[in-house]
């Protein structure tokens, strides 16, 4: 028998070829948060790793020039502010690791909001490229949803960009 089928959203990883359900009527894709500028809202539907760091990990970290840019996320687990964060992104072909120190934590209705200011500025940018293939792909999946599986992936990447990459967070 099933005794407890829960599912926790930081460990869920969808089958190749699985089909997320749209996006709610009426919901905006929203990049920023709020509370902080510059800051890039990850995805709920998207999933998302995180592994807290011990101290002895911590001292074999060589932090670079702090970035001006960083990620938010849900958590259903609270993370201690000043901890230092390794937050794991899989992509199709290659997993994004990522280092942030949590600046942020906003108790939710049902979880936690946390911000994380990355600790190397070199990895700004690569962070910027993961975090728009994350909502391309969402946006992929909600219009093939909608209107068919035989839709064009560069089509559609292409109307991506076009309605919302200007307005993602530039640093």
């Amino acid at each position: 028998m099933l005794t407890d089928a829960r599912l926790n959203r930081n460990s869920y990883q969808p089958r190749v070829g699985s089909i997320s359900p749209p996006m709610p009527p009426g919901q905006s894709i929203d990049f920023k948060n709020e509370l902080l500028v510059g800051f890039i809202k990850h995805p709920d539907r998207f999933p998302l790793q995180i592994r807290r760091l011990h101290f002895w990990e911590r001292t074999k970290i060589k932090v670079s020039e702090t970035s001006n840019i960083g990620l938010t996320f849900s958590s259903d687990e609270y993370q201690k502010p000043g901890g230092i964060l390794e937050i794991t992104i899989p992509m199709r072909i290659e997993t994004h690791r990522f280092l942030g120190k949590t600046v942020m934590v906003k108790e939710t209705h049902n979880d936690y909001e946390i911000g994380i200011r990355l600790l190397n500025a070199e990895d700004s940018q690569k962070l910027r490229i993961v975090e728009q293939i994350c909502h391309i792909e969402l946006y992929l999946n909600d219009k093939r949803y909608k209107e068919g599986p035989f839709l064009s992936r560069e089509k559609l990447t292409e109307e991506w960009i076009s309605l919302y990459a200007s307005s993602f967070p530039k640093n």
